[in-house]
């Protein structure tokens, strides 16, 4: 079972990001931008409704509404940086709620979005199933939902050698607690430091059985350049789910 403290500690730290979130989120265009073109393509074309669950700023979810001309969005964050962000675009409701506590009385959606490892800061293994479990139940009936997380195999990233030492250790010895790991952002003149969760493909999968999903389409997504691949060793993961 992993998990570790970082609950409290994410929601602070992404409050002090606020302000630099944009500025951050342009050192890595190429993989945001790719991710969303993803989604965009793969969008049921009569969607009329989307919810994005760790919206951060918000820019990313009213970006693929206006894209595919969604009329209803329902952007929800836990820090009220992001949610004052959120508050200043124009057409969307904004919900101050984790992941974890999504309401689920206030209607379906035909897309949910919850992007950029946003299962990765929750606390634990228990939270995570709960907050898949509630975004399960905000999907409309032919409704679609976008993941996408940190890929402890990505050997695009780490490299082969150290990728094929943790496929064999993960394989004979499973810890989910290997996946937890600190991240050092640089911002501006400031360094920032986070706790995250990268999954294996087998661990990510067994949180979406578990919460009652089925993934439709698996790819990965180079986290450098955007490439999109069928590999699993190429990228951070990226899963289209229905229920």
């Amino acid at each position: 079972m992993g998990g570790f403290s970082i609950g409290t500690d994410t929601i602070e730290l992404y409050n002090s990001l606020a302000p630099h979130y944009r500025e951050y989120s342009r050192t890595r265009s190429a993989y945001l931008e790719a991710v969303e073109k993803y989604i965009i393509h793969h969008i049921p074309h009569n969607a009329t409704s989307l919810l994005d669950v760790g919206a951060g700023d918000g820019v990313r979810g009213m970006n693929i509404a206006i894209e595919k001309k969604i009329p209803r969005v329902v952007l929800s964050e836990p820090s009220m940086e992001m949610v004052a962000r959120c508050r200043q675009l124009q057409g969307a409701e904004v919900w101050s709620v984790s992941a974890e506590d999504l309401p689920v009385d206030r209607g379906t959606f035909d897309v949910v979005i919850c992007l950029w490892n946003v299962l990765g800061h929750i606390e634990s293994r228990v939270q995570r199933v709960e907050a898949l479990r509630r975004m399960e139940g905000l999907l409309s009936a032919e409704g679609v939902l976008f993941v996408d997380v940190n890929n402890r195999h990505n050997a695009a990233q780490y490299g082969t050698l150290k990728i094929l030492g943790r496929i064999v250790k993960d394989f004979l010895l499973p810890d989910e607690k290997r996946g937890d790991a600190t991240f050092e952002w640089n911002v501006g003149n400031t360094k920032m430091i986070s706790m995250g969760h990268l999954f294996t493909p087998r661990e990510i999968e067994g949180l979406f059985i578990a919460s009652g999903l089925k993934v439709r389409q698996r790819v990965t997504a180079n986290y450098q350049d955007g490439t999109i691949s069928k590999s699993v060793l190429k990228g951070q993961l990226l899963y289209t789910l229905t229920k």
